[in-house]
């Protein structure tokens, strides 16, 4: 994996979103580092970064016609 993977997509094109959600997530685990850390932070921090990889997932499944691509 390259860097230049975490803000492209496939054709090598600026994708806004791996930008923002890279911003996003570099963001919360500074907060995260630099905080008292209470079970309820671990909580919220990996609740809300392990959402969103499984939504990012389902998503490019469904709309790429992947192996379990949602049908009507």
């Amino acid at each position: 994996m390259n860097l230049k993977d975490l803000i492209t997509n496939e054709s090598d094109k600026l994708s806004h979103t791996k930008v923002w959600a890279n911003i996003a997530y570099a963001a919360a685990t500074y907060k995260f580092m630099f905080s008292v850390v209470t079970p309820d932070i671990w909580l919220i921090f990996l609740g809300i970064v392990g959402a969103h990889g499984v939504a990012s997932k389902a998503i490019s499944v469904a709309y790429k016609g992947g192996n379990n691509a949602v049908t009507e």
